[in-house]
């Protein structure tokens, strides 16, 4: 897995000069993309009325933070929570609780003060990051000791299992032109393989993936995130995948 981690980081190296020629297509993206706020509401969102609750933790940037809905209620923690509800009420008539922290635009180094700022337990904690860290060429060194610090923090807190969803293949979103969409594609690739390479190393980490679906009705008018549609298929098609690592 190591010698692949290289191969990966030198075809990055000996694409640079096409990254060079892509500046002018990254400049006009952003000065033309649409930006839309991040969605309103109650930040710890609650489904179910059984008790036990089982509770988490989200932190993560704008697919947190809810960029793409009006409402956190039709954002990715709060499906999340729906989700696990729906399938855990009728098996073990449990809960779901979670507390959202998201922010637009934010970094591995910025979710991290967040979650030392943390003041809450919960049964365990899911990641969602690496858009940011991918369009600001965060170094591997830099990303790598970033998931690190997320884990050290969790675990100092008393939670044991942290999650982290894949980072999004930023060659699929239709508001990237190519040929610069397959270098942030190949960047992206590059932080999800050594998120997973991370996961395995780490005990009570588990990486979960998905498969992004880009069709007009699950993606935001800005074509950079998902919809609310977009945001309930991606909660559901993870859901079994949380619920299987939680079970070990």
């Amino acid at each position: 897995m190591l010698y692949a981690r290289y191969l990966l980081q030198l075809s990055w190296y000996l694409l640079t000069p096409l990254f060079l020629l892509c500046v002018p297509q990254a400049l006009y993206i952003k000065k033309t993309a649409l930006r839309l706020p991040e969605a309103q509401g109650d930040t710890c969102v609650r489904h179910g009325t059984h008790e036990p609750t089982l509770t988490f933790l989200h932190f993560g940037e704008s697919t947190v933070a809810g960029v793409g809905v009006k409402e956190l209620s039709q954002g990715l923690s709060a499906q999340l929570c729906y989700a696990l509800s729906n399938e855990l009420s009728t098996r073990n008539n449990m809960s779901v609780e979670c507390k959202i922290t998201g922010q637009n635009g934010i970094r591995f180094g910025g979710i991290n003060e967040c979650i030392k700022r943390n003041k809450r337990s919960a049964d365990f904690a899911i990641i969602t990051m690496g858009v940011n860290d991918t369009t600001g060429l965060t170094s591997i060194k830099q990303w790598h000791h970033g998931i690190q610090d997320s884990i050290q923090a969790l675990n100092n807190q008393g939670i044991k299992i942290v999650l982290f969803t894949q980072v999004p293949p930023m060659a699929q979103f239709p508001a990237l032109p190519a040929p610069f969409k397959y270098l942030l594609g190949l960047r992206a690739y590059l932080l999800d393989f050594e998120l997973q390479r991370l996961c395995q190393r780490n005990e009570g980490c588990h990486y979960v993936g998905s498969k992004l679906v880009v069709a007009k009705e699950m993606m935001a008018e800005d074509g950079y995130h998902p919809s609310a549609l977009g945001y309930k298929a991606w909660a559901e098609q993870i859901t079994p995948q949380i619920l299987q690592h939680l079970r070990r």
